[in-house]
């Protein structure tokens, strides 16, 4: 037996991908139709009928079928993105196996969420803010689902537009006794921001927020001679980037994509950091937070900016983020393949320790 381990590397990150050739097991005598011989279904079945976990709220019966999801004859759902590797119309459809589904494009159903008044689930306001005359400026996502689809959940997708829209949803979700949860780029593994069984819950994103002054976006300049950033905590890594790139910077460390958004990656410890560097978070030296009642406050003592890293939301909601730069005018990712004799744990770490840190110019 032989395992492969191909590396990712970005900037400082590293990321180990492992796999496995094994020998082929020996083919059963009885054929596809001996009874010890289990049945193989068609190719990409297995991927058909991944597992996923939607809450029981989600899963109720739709009134309109499976397609057409808010019954004006016209199908929603149905079609699979095979590049992105998930249902089309993420707002109406999820992933949804049922057999005897042939193609991955059948099990992409509409989410199905009953519309309880008096609910989160069943509120308009959060649902359809633009259109409901909702007392917050903000655009409904939809309902909110980790970033693969394997969390559905029937919590309402929120996302306000300026610190005015935040402090008037916080606001009404205080006066209707609604929780309100907040979410990044939904890459956190499913149920850590909620598992969609409280019909009270609604979920809040920055992906539509604009910050005041330099907490949007802004660098300054350290006695030191080193630079900090300020950056929307709304933005994602590639945000970021297309602003200091251009300048020669880099942030210390780094996670194993582009794509998740500053305040989650502070918030909770999203794809970890790099071996020599840590964390991100722990390069934050200010942080612009709204608190439970819309209060605005600017962290940077590190006695208290110690307590809102990697605490997944519970301080309050992180509006904007300080980072600490470094200089790097060239940034290469690529990838080194290493196949091992044996698999053991000495192969393992010589591979983890050696290779993988090689941090090759």
């Amino acid at each position: 037996m032989s395992r492969v381990l191909r590396v990712l590397t970005a900037g400082l990150g590293v990321g180990v991908v492992v796999t496995e050739s094994a020998a082929v097991a020996p083919q059963c005598s009885g054929g596809s139709g001996n009874a010890s011989c289990p049945s193989r279904g068609p190719q990409g079945v297995d991927l058909m009928q991944r597992s996923f976990v939607h809450s029981e709220l989600a899963m109720a019966q739709h009134l309109h079928g499976d397609y057409d999801c808010d019954g004006d004859g016209v199908q929603d759902c149905g079609k699979w993105d095979y590049r992105m590797g998930m249902c089309t119309n993420q707002q109406m459809c999820g992933h949804l196996y049922k057999f005897p589904d042939a193609s991955l494009d059948r099990s992409c159903r509409c989410r199905r969420c009953p519309a309880v008044p008096g609910t989160a689930f069943g509120d308009a306001m959060l649902n359809n803010p633009e259109q409901a005359g909702a007392p917050f400026n903000a655009m409904s996502w939809g309902l909110f689902k980790t970033w693969a689809d394997h969390m559905n959940t029937c919590a309402p997708w929120v996302m306000p537009r300026d610190d005015t829209a935040l402090r008037n949803l916080l606001a009404y979700a205080r006066e209707k006794g609604y929780k309100v949860r907040i979410s990044g780029a939904g890459h956190s593994a499913g149920g850590i921001v909620t598992d969609g069984q409280n019909r009270q819950v609604l979920v809040l994103s920055l992906a539509e927020y604009t910050a005041p002054g330099e907490w949007e976006f802004g660098i300054r300049d350290m006695p030191n001679g080193s630079k900090r950033a300020t950056a929307n905590a709304g933005w994602t890594q590639f945000h970021l980037f297309e602003k200091i790139r251009p300048l020669g910077f880099f942030v210390p460390a780094q996670t194993a994509g582009y794509f998740f958004s500053l305040g989650g990656i502070v918030a909770n410890s999203v794809h970890g950091g790099s071996y020599r560097a840590g964390f991100i978070h722990s390069y934050v030296t200010r942080m612009r937070v709204m608190l439970f009642d819309g209060s605005i406050k600017i962290i940077e003592a590190e006695e208290d900016l110690r307590y809102w890293r990697c605490s997944f939301g519970l301080h309050g909601i992180i509006l904007g983020v300080e980072m600490q730069l470094e200089q790097r005018e060239q940034l290469q990712m690529y990838a080194v393949k290493e196949k091992m004799s044996a698999w053991n744990s000495e192969e393992f770490w010589k591979f983890i320790k050696h290779t993988a840190e090689a941090d090759l110019p």
